[in-house]
């Protein structure tokens, strides 16, 4: 799956993810690749999401791989330290922002992992 769009929309639809998105004020800025989405969010409040250039530009939260690097992410069982954000940038080179939303938002990033992984799983 390469489409982050319809991730952030089955994202969006989970609890927990939403619980830690709670607060959220700002843009999630997510490069696979080539492709890259922008997602709005307003106090925790899903806004909108849409195709964007790869560069984040003013985005508090940005995360940028490759595609290699997000088919070990996303895989059903990933390879050692590509089960978290962190990891897969201390260990794999996985970009990230280096703000304070994205250490406060972490749980919610990991969690939108976890939901990538579960879609590339059911194949959608």
């Amino acid at each position: 799956m390469r489409d982050f769009a319809q991730v952030l929309q089955t994202a969006n639809e989970d609890f927990e993810f939403t619980r830690e998105m709670r607060y959220y004020t700002g843009k999630l800025h997510v490069a696979v690749g080539d492709k890259a989405w922008l997602a709005t969010y307003d106090d925790g409040k899903f806004l909108s999401v849409e195709p964007s250039d790869t560069d984040p530009q003013d985005s508090a939260i940005w995360i940028k791989g490759t595609d290699e690097q997000w088919d070990d992410m996303t895989a059903p069982f990933p390879r050692p330290f590509f089960q978290s954000l962190q990891s897969s940038s201390a260990k794999h080179g996985v970009l990230l922002s280096n703000t304070h939303q994205l250490y406060a938002y972490l749980p919610a990033l990991n969690r939108l992992m976890q939901i990538f992984r579960q879609l590339n799983r059911e194949g959608a």
